[in-house]
């Protein structure tokens, strides 16, 4: 059995409206302690940590001199939590580390199954568990799925190896054997207030790019996220974002369906996915012909759906995140995607 613990990085997060409560919170349930890199703070972020009594703060300084060279400056905090974290376990070989940056959560729902995941990576002999990622984009309800968004990346190492973060600390370096995992990782770092958001996204181009380059990079990001494919999804988001998303006017549940038909030539559905799904009546049938042509364009999705049900019931080829290194999503996600096309939810 793994023995895993947490590690991250922060820096006035209260100032930028970092999710960080959200996300140790969240954390917490899955990991014996957490250890966080924390910079020098201006806004009030190492007293809003009092909270946490399984927290371990290292005190940092960021070096301005790493400001403007590719992001290195996160990577660089980064693994100086982790570094401390494998001098804390160095005589333990069952000991992971789980990664999150601080506008990043786990679900609830997806505690065991992760703890699971890691469990068969360690027995199994892998180095790293890599997860699914929900890019939330200006809304708690639509992920990105441009393909500058990356679709999945390591957030368990292994802490006997010698895997490190590196360049803007969105990934590891020097993983050999991966654990796919069907878990999502849940980015909210697009989804807060308009002015701290601004401030955020400005820092963080101050600290991937040289400053003569700022207005360039800028104006770069400014167009390329005017142009970001999104698709919905209706979720029921972890319990402890739900003050945030009320914040910021949106629903934190949705009206139940009263009738749902789902398409599925080959492939099984659980009773734990469809008793998911936020309707009163949900039918599973074999071709399209068999649901009632009232619902066929409402109250219809169609998994796998060939031709003829893309053409006459508008049904999508894929949701498939456009990054060249996505893969399709597993059932259940594919499932959400569709449904929240056609106003339907799950509960979790």
């Amino acid at each position: 059995m793994a023995n895993v613990y947490g590690f991250t990085l922060l820096r006035n997060g209260v100032k930028f409206d970092y999710s960080f409560k959200e996300c140790l919170k969240s954390l917490s349930p899955l990991v014996s302690k957490i250890y966080i890199a924390l910079g020098d703070c201006e806004d009030g972020t190492r007293e809003a940590l009092a909270e946490f009594d399984n927290l371990e703060i290292i005190d940092t300084v960021w070096d301005p001199s790493l400001m403007g060279d590719g992001g290195q400056i996160l990577s660089e905090q980064t693994n100086v939590a982790l570094d401390h974290l494998r001098s804390v376990c160095s005589d333990d070989e069952d000991a992971w580390g789980f990664y999150l940056q601080c506008d990043e959560l786990l679900h609830e729902s997806e505690i065991t199954q992760i703890k699971k995941d890691i469990d068969l990576a360690h027995k199994n002999g892998c180095d790293a568990v890599r997860f699914r990622y929900f890019h939330f984009w200006q809304s708690h309800y639509e992920i990105a799925l441009s393909k500058r968004w990356y679709p999945h990346e390591v957030r368990a190492v292994k802490l006997s190896t010698s895997i490190k973060s590196f360049g803007d600390a969105q990934g590891f370096s020097g993983v050999k054997n991966p654990f796919e995992s069907e878990c999502r990782i849940l980015h909210y770092g697009h989804v807060r207030e308009e002015e701290s958001y601004k401030e955020k996204q400005k820092l963080l181009i101050q600290m991937i790019r040289p400053a003569e380059k700022f207005k360039k990079y800028f104006n770069r990001e400014k167009k390329a996220f005017a142009e970001t494919l999104t698709a919905k999804v209706l979720m029921k988001h972890p319990s402890v974002m739900e003050d945030r998303i009320l914040r910021m006017g949106e629903a934190i549940s949705f009206p139940k369906k009263e009738l749902v038909y789902i398409v599925s030539k080959e492939r099984t559905i659980s009773s734990e996915i469809l008793d998911s799904i936020n309707a009163e009546n949900v039918f599973v049938v074999k071709k399209s012909t068999e649901v009632p042509f009232e619902h066929r364009f409402k109250n219809m999705i169609v998994l796998n759906p060939g031709f003829m049900d893309r053409l006459e019931y508008d049904q999508k080829k894929s949701y498939r995140m456009k990054s060249d290194f996505a893969r399709e999503w597993d059932l259940k996600n594919e499932i959400l995607l569709r449904l929240s096309d056609i106003g339907v939810s799950l509960r979790n």
